[in-house]
Formats: C-alpha cells, sequence, structure tokens
C-alpha cells in the first residue's frame, strides 16, 4: 500500500496597490471581486484565488493576495479597473517583506 503524502500550501504573492480615489473597504473589495470576474472569468478566478488582505481607507493602501501563478497578469488586472482607480506599486513572496520595502521608500 502506497503511503499518502503530504498536500502542500498553494504558492501565494502579494501586491501593494494605491487606489486614487475614496471608497470604503466593502466597495473596493466588491469591485476588485466583480472586475476579476470579468477579467478572467469564473474558472480563472477560482485558481487565482484573490483575498483583499489589506486596505487601510485613511491612506488609501492596501494589499491583495492571490496564486503564484497569476503574478504576471495581476498587475495589468488592476491597471484596468476603472472604477476606482487603482495602481500597483510593489509585488513580493510575503506580506511582511512587502511592508518592510513600502517603508523604505
Amino acid at each position: 500500500m502506497k503511503e499518502l503524502t503530504k498536500a502542500r500550501a498553494p504558492r501565494r504573492r502579494h501586491v501593494l496597490f494605491e487606489v486614487k480615489e475614496d471608497i470604503t473597504q466593502e466597495e473596493l473589495k466588491n469591485a476588485i471581486y466583480q472586475n476579476a470576474l470579468r477579467f478572467f472569468g469564473e474558472y480563472g478566478c477560482s485558481f487565482a484565488q484573490f483575498k483583499l488582505s489589506e486596505y487601510d481607507e485613511k491612506t488609501r493602501a492596501g494589499i491583495l493576495t492571490f496564486s503564484r501563478d497569476y503574478a504576471d497578469k495581476v498587475p495589468g488586472f488592476l491597471a484596468l479597473i476603472e472604477k476606482p482607480r487603482i495602481v500597483a506599486k510593489r509585488m513580493s513572496g510575503t506580506i511582511n517583506k512587502l511592508k518592510e520595502k513600502s517603508e523604505k521608500d
């Protein structure tokens, strides 16, 4: 009998972004998910595994987490969102490194 192997956790990437207009966290989350459905479709969204990890309404900065396989597509996807206007600033494999690098800038 074969021994079962442990499943690995999916590899994730995180992108730091800035929103160019005032918006609540719930409105931002809905806008990202609706545009992701339009851009990637339901099938693509299930693999992309988007999650709005953090968002600060005062600074209008946030972190979006997603599957590593979509790292080349997500910055372009964020740029195509018209309402609200979102600008991707930096991408990293860990949230701590992302915050660390953004504090140095």
